[in-house]
């Protein structure tokens, strides 16, 4: 939660000049194929349309010209892109101080964490499903977790600093305590975030999205580790405590933060890939344009989407929950975050009549 209240409200309405942080999805292609996928990725993935190394070094340098703090490469996998290193290189050239990497893990040998080590300025993320092999491979695929861990062993004689990304689910989440022991073992930091219903995780949602009763443990589980990171993901959650849960206490999507996709198209966040909220794309508008123009952006994002939320006694604290989740269930944005973990009766029950916001490609979207 921001220690100035004024500022969290300047930033939740406006957003700032440039975002802290853009995610760029470099690519669709990926070695594995994993349950809940957000972007739907695999080793047989279309990359027609992609950006090329020449327009994905344009790209950085408006980045880097705008006064991005980080850059957050995923895909896909990163490592699988045609010139990366260069592309990694030039990001270096331009002045971007901070590069974070998030990879499954399962390429890092030697070479590569050579060459990053060399590089500097770079820090990685490992996801890693599951604190036990069987946990970790029902989600990934077979052999994934070896990987990761041989991966994490050959990080072990880098000064590289690295985290590990671990998504709470039904299945594993009785492994929390066992992917924070691999994480103080390797020396990184364990990171843990939502599930969410984007890409092939739209389609498991619903069987693998962990249950009220594994929320309310792991609001007391995230309470009793401080030093475990959310990647503010679990806000919703803050009305299970006294005291909120470490992080912004609201979405950062168009505020905080934005989506690059392989082709060059911009939404809020990585979650919100839906023709209603593209906001642009980089082959036809510069990059800032985009962010400090954009009607999806301004009209949506940065407006209020709470709906009835806005009433609720918790709102100070739950931020309404995660847009992209309500879209990707409801279909709209006005409702309570489908995961919420307040009892129906506390909540705003009466509605009114949501108008229509027209985006970009004239298709509709309902708000409250």
């Amino acid at each position: 939660m921001f220690p100035n209240k004024k500022i969290g409200g300047i930033i939740k309405s406006g957003g700032l000049s440039a975002p802290i942080t853009v995610t760029w999805e470099l690519t669709n292609r990926c070695n594995l194929r994993c349950r809940h996928c957000l972007s739907d990725s695999s080793p047989e993935a279309d990359i027609r349309g992609e950006l090329n190394l020449d327009e994905a070094k344009a790209v950085a340098g408006q980045l880097a010209a705008a006064g991005v703090f980080q850059v957050h490469f995923g895909g896909g996998e990163p490592f699988v892109y045609p010139g990366f290193f260069e592309l990694l290189h030039h990001c270096r050239t331009q002045g971007m101080g901070c590069i974070c990497i998030s990879t499954n893990g399962s390429l890092l040998d030697d070479r590569r964490i050579g060459e990053l080590e060399t590089l500097g300025g770079v820090y990685l993320q490992l996801s890693l499903d599951g604190g036990t092999e069987s946990g970790c491979d029902a989600i990934r695929g077979a052999g994934t977790f070896r990987k990761v861990i041989a991966a994490l062993e050959r990080l072990m004689a880098s000064s590289i600093v690295r985290t590990i990304n671990f998504v709470y689910c039904r299945s594993n989440a009785h492994e929390l305590d066992d992917v924070l022991q691999l994480a103080g073992k390797f020396d990184a930091t364990l990171r843990v975030t939502r599930l969410k219903p984007s890409g092939r995780g739209a389609a498991i949602y619903e069987t693998m999205r962990p249950t009220q009763d594994q929320l309310v443990r792991l609001h007391e589980w995230l309470g009793a580790h401080p030093g475990v990171l959310t990647g503010d993901t679990f806000f919703h959650l803050n009305p299970l405590g006294s005291t909120p849960l470490k992080g912004f206490q609201f979405c950062g999507a168009a505020k905080l933060t934005c989506l690059i996709t392989p082709g060059g198209d911009v939404y809020p966040c990585a979650f919100t890939q839906t023709e209603n909220f593209r906001a642009g794309n980089l082959r036809r508008e510069s990059f800032l344009a985009i962010w400090r123009e954009s009607g999806v952006f301004n009209g949506v994002f940065r407006a209020g989407t709470e709906g009835p939320c806005g009433s609720c006694v918790a709102h100070e604290t739950c931020g309404g929950g995660c847009p992209a989740v309500k879209y990707a269930v409801a279909g709209r944005l006005d409702i309570p975050d489908p995961d919420c973990v307040l009892p129906v009766h506390l909540r705003q029950a009466e509605r009114s009549r949501p108008p229509q916001i027209s985006d970009r490609s004239s298709q509709t979207l309902t708000m409250g």
